[in-house]
C-alpha cells in the first residue's frame, strides 16, 4: 500500500508503515509542505495513495467531499504509531474501498464511505 503523510505526522508513523512493507513519503517530500488539503488529496488520490493527517477538520471536509482515502489518527502525536500499528490490520482492509475516510483511535476505528 502506498501512503503520503500530511506534515501533522511524525516520523514514527512513516518508520512503522515502511517497517510493515509499505510505500511512504510526506507532504514536505513531495514539495508541498504548503499545500492546502485539497491539492494535498488530490494529489494523495492521483497516486493511488492513501492520506494519512491529525488534522480532524481536513477529515470532517473529506467526509462531506470524498476524494481518495484518507486516515485520520485521533491520538496525541507521540502515540501516532503505536494506535495505527495496533488497527493496521483492519484500517488496510477498509482501505480496499475506493473513497474511504478512517478514523483511528486508542479505541478502534471509524470507516465512512459512499459503499457503507
Amino acid at each position: 500500500m502506498r501512503f503520503f503523510l500530511d506534515n501533522d505526522v511524525p516520523a514514527s508513523v512513516r518508520a512503522m508503515l515502511q517497517r510493515n512493507g509499505h510505500e511512504v513519503w510526506s507532504a514536505y517530500e513531495a514539495g508541498l509542505a504548503e499545500a492546502d488539503d485539497d491539492d494535498l488529496s488530490v494529489y494523495a488520490a492521483k497516486r493511488k495513495s492513501v492520506l494519512v493527517s491529525l488534522d480532524a477538520q481536513f477529515m470532517q471536509r473529506r467526509r462531506t467531499n470524498a476524494i481518495g482515502r484518507h486516515i485520520r489518527l485521533r491520538c496525541p502525536e507521540p502515540d501516532a504509531a503505536t494506535v495505527l500499528a495496533g488497527h493496521l490490520k483492519e484500517v488496510l482492509e477498509y482501505l480496499e474501498r475506493d473513497h474511504v475516510t478512517i478514523t483511528v483511535s486508542r479505541d478502534g476505528i471509524k470507516a465512512h464511505s459512499g459503499w457503507a
